[in-house]
């Protein structure tokens, strides 16, 4: 006998939208992170984020329908909204919707492996075009791995797992939440791939896998994470293979660090200088005396009588010199100074120098000669970078490495110093990154800092 139409009852389900703000670190339970599936980024991303959200309610319920805005959801993607994102979310949606997780059972030991339970990522999936909706429900099998546990579960910002690129190097994050909770910063390389869902003999060579597993991780956790300064170190040597991989973090939260000190650069102390001082600075650095920290220790350590009696005996010795011989550095006025050539004669030479032009008139006396100074000095820099010591050479090319990237940041030319430093070590001439060196060797002697002799 059919049923009246009495006892037919309409049974509309219960729709509860989620918020996908966190202001509070979401909890996963370890088996959860880890268990096996075959999701893409994307579909990967999509189900975290709905079970971060489900996390942070008080009661699930499988019967319910949790719902979301797919708008919302292409934003904390990341996907670029100018051209077929809703496609690219109906088709991780639709991905999602037929995958299930091989989830290891809660509380299982480490060693129990084969005690799991498959579960299917959720019971239904309603896609609402018309409201840019999804809505999902939840196997009631899932629950135990969301809620109510106070063991075996990883704190994780969920905003920095979204940050990462590569499904891969997500799941390397994952990993590293895991044993940072944990307290472990080592661990095997084959008990590494099980937790990333990779067979144990994937990546025979280590090499292969550092180089397209832990590089890339660690440079997308660095990037987008607060793990600023992690990387993975191996207890590989030699011949001798690696077995374990080793965390390393700096950026304990916890360390407090003291108030930066208030640095006097340069600048500040030239800055400072009176009025006669600075004179006397732009007038040495105008005769090539640099660097500039070089050119004020000068200034700054001997009397202003001897400074300007030793600049005027320069300057003549300068007019002196003949066409055919060669020209006077800025290191020839160095040794001026702290010799003290004009001792004998310092009142004539104060007296000259209160009667010498400007610098601007002494400078275009001199042009030629410091111009012929300077090609002299850049011929030498190449000769030293082709036969000098290498060792001495990326001595002095790690303490300019900073000076030469403003140098060139201020050419608007782009400049790697792990490759220029490469470059010198092959003594190679011709390329812009060995120019910037060549300049810098230039400067430091024609300012007396280095000489041939101490490199060649």
């Amino acid at each position: 006998m059919p049923p009246k139409k009495s006892q037919i009852v309409s049974q509309n389900p219960e729709y509860i939208y989620q918020n996908l703000n966190f202001d509070t670190p979401t909890k996963f339970a370890n088996e959860l992170m880890f268990a096996r599936h075959s999701m893409k980024e994307n579909e990967m991303k999509i189900w975290l984020l709905t079970m971060a959200s489900l996390a942070k309610e008080n009661l699930i319920d499988h019967d319910v329908l949790y719902e979301y805005n797919i708008s919302i959801l292409a934003d904390k993607l990341s996907i670029n909204k100018d051209k077929g994102w809703r496609n690219i979310i109906r088709e991780a949606l639709d991905n999602v919707s037929d995958k299930s997780l091989r989830i290891v059972k809660r509380y299982s030991s480490e060693e129990d492996k084969h005690n799991w339970i498959k579960i299917p990522l959720y019971n239904s999936v309603e896609y609402n075009d018309f409201n840019d909706t999804v809505s999902v429900a939840i196997n009631q099998k899932m629950l135990p791995y969301l809620q109510d546990f106070s063991e075996k579960f990883t704190e994780v910002d969920i905003d920095e797992m979204l940050a990462i690129r590569g499904i891969t190097q997500l799941k390397v994050f994952m990993v590293v939440k895991e044993l940072i909770a944990e307290g472990t910063y080592s661990i095997s390389i084959e008990r590494f791939k099980e937790r990333l869902n990779m067979p144990v003999t994937s990546y025979a060579n280590f090499r292969d896998f550092q180089r397209d597993v832990l590089k890339k991780a660690e440079k997308q956790i660095r990037k987008n994470t607060s793990l600023k300064q992690f990387h993975f170190s191996h207890d590989g040597k030699g011949r001798r293979a690696a077995t374990t991989i080793t965390i390393h973090l700096t950026d304990v939260e916890s360390k407090v660090l003291p108030a930066p000190k208030k640095i006097i650069t340069t600048e500040d102390k030239i800055a400072n200088l009176d009025s006669e001082h600075l004179r006397l600075f732009d007038e040495f650095s105008s005769f090539g005396v640099k660097p500039e920290s070089t050119c004020l220790e000068i200034i700054n350590t001997y009397s202003i009588e001897v400074l300007k009696s030793n600049l005027a005996y320069y300057k003549e010795q300068l007019k002196k010199r003949k066409p055919e011989q060669e020209p006077l550095s800025a290191g020839y006025l160095i040794t001026c100074v702290k010799k003290d050539y004009a001792k004998s004669r310092r009142k004539s030479w104060l007296r000259k120098s209160d009667t010498n032009g400007s610098v601007e008139t002494e400078l275009q006396k001199t042009d030629m000669q410091l111009e012929d100074v300077y090609k002299t000095c850049k011929n030498n820099a190449g000769v030293i970078i082709k036969k000098g010591n290498i060792k001495k050479l990326l001595e002095i090319f790690d303490v300019a490495s900073m000076s030469m990237e403003n140098m060139a940041a201020n050419m608007g030319i782009p400049f790697d110093v792990g490759d220029a430093r490469i470059k010198i070590q092959k003594r190679d001439l011709r390329n812009k990154e060995t120019m910037l060196f060549r300049e810098h060797l230039a400067q430091r002697l024609m300012s007396g800092y280095i000489t041939m002799d101490s490199l060649i």
